[in-house]
């Protein structure tokens, strides 16, 4: 079994929460999952009988995305480094799922706000699997996208560009197309970001628009239809609301049971208040907001709704997020006339990163402190039985 939430190496990630949420009037809104206190007896027990390290594995993958569910980021990142700690002297025969401790440590790293840390651990999550196996296995190829992710998020983007171009060429080479054309979109993805702040990167973006409508097979087909969404999205960024309505007026929604996402505005959040700057040396953990999002069959959005949210979390954040949900589009989709709207569940994370002399604290010294400026991490958490609306990642700062 694996744990979607914190491994999934894919285009498209969503997980199943990992214990009933409760709306603010009390409410049950999902029961699909093993609860917190079961996870942690669980582990706890495999511990105990010294059980096989895949059981280890598996027992604390699920205790961790259980405590990220719950809010205990903290604990969650326990358990995964206590995991790691036990279990890396097994990767060259367990490749697979040490790499994917690895890579779940370095997803809860990177939303406890230290960026450079976790990519050092996507990147060796990717050693891990370049051990075990194949150089050409399609696995090796996706991890490599993900080390490239990471770089572009901490703002390296001609690295990710190169991995991205790279994972292409010999991905081809090696017979696995669908995995070429998965680093094409990533790479023309990250092209559209850069383009839409700096008119350099358009002609760039704009042939790997054209190189990914051209790509042949039916087997490709779901990259050519990327594609089509790409140019949603910039429509909708240049606030060019007739070429965004034409280009869903002309998407078939009977391609899609459930929608996906077109386009979110980016969510600006600027600089915590004061009174959410740590002491000196001192942890302010991320805060975070569950939002039910509610979309209708023409992809808009009908309501968004907070589920659940840490405390002290600031309502201009708060703000800043519905703002940006209320005015995101979806894909058109056929979905059933008997039943209700589409719904999702997304978790949004708000991040203060580390740094050296960014505190005011410790301007004049080494100690390091956490930023100011706040960005978001948002990850999918509707259940698994329904296609996720976006991949997790960064909605902006």
């Amino acid at each position: 079994m694996r744990f979607p939430l914190l491994t999934a190496a894919g285009a498209l990630v969503c997980a199943a929460p990992a214990a009933a949420q409760t709306a603010r009037d009390g409410s049950d809104i999902i029961v699909t999952a093993t609860p917190l206190d079961q996870t942690a007896r669980r582990l706890a027990e495999c511990l105990a009988r010294n059980c096989p390290p895949k059981e280890d594995i598996d027992a604390s993958l699920a205790h961790a995305e259980n405590q990220f569910v719950a809010g205990d980021y903290a604990g969650a990142r326990g358990t995964l480094s206590k995991a790691v700690r036990r279990n890396n002297g097994y990767r060259r025969v367990l490749p697979v799922e040490v790499s994917d401790l690895q890579r779940a440590y370095g997803r809860m790293i990177d939303v406890g706000g230290r960026p450079d840390v976790a990519r050092i651990l996507q990147i060796d999550s990717l050693d891990t699997l370049k051990e075990g196996l194949d150089g050409d296995d399609h696995r090796v190829f996706l991890q490599r996208a993900l080390v490239a992710d990471q770089f572009a998020q901490n703002g390296r983007w001609r690295a990710a560009e190169d991995i991205y171009a790279q994972i292409e060429r010999k991905a081809a080479a090696a017979g696995l197309p669908q995995v070429s054309a998965y680093a094409l979109l990533r790479r023309a993805n990250l092209l559209g970001a850069l383009a839409a702040s700096d008119e350099m990167y358009a002609p760039r973006y704009r042939a790997l628009l054209n190189r990914l409508e051209k790509l042949p097979g039916d087997a490709l087909t779901r990259y050519r239809l990327a594609a089509t969404l790409l140019r949603a999205k910039d429509a909708a960024q240049r606030h060019d609301d007739t070429a965004l309505e034409a280009i869903v007026a002309g998407i078939d929604a009977t391609r899609f049971a459930q929608p996906h996402l077109l386009y979110a505005p980016t969510i600006v959040l600027g600089r915590t208040s004061p009174s959410q700057l740590p002491e000196s040396g001192a942890t302010v953990p991320p805060q975070w907001a569950d939002f039910r999002i509610t979309i209708g069959q023409n992809g808009r959005v009908e309501s968004a709704e907070i589920l659940r949210q840490s405390p002290h979390l600031e309502q201009r954040w708060i703000r800043e997020v519905r703002n940006s949900i209320v005015h995101r589009r979806y894909t058109p989709y056929t979905g059933d006339p008997t039943s209700a709207p589409a719904t999702r569940i997304e978790r949004f994370s708000f991040v203060q990163d580390w740094a050296n002399n960014d505190h005011p604290m410790s301007r004049s010294s080494r100690i390091r402190g956490q930023k100011a400026d706040v960005r978001v991490a948002w990850i999918d958490l509707t259940p698994t039985d329904t296609p996720p609306a976006a991949a997790p990642g960064n909605a902006g700062t």
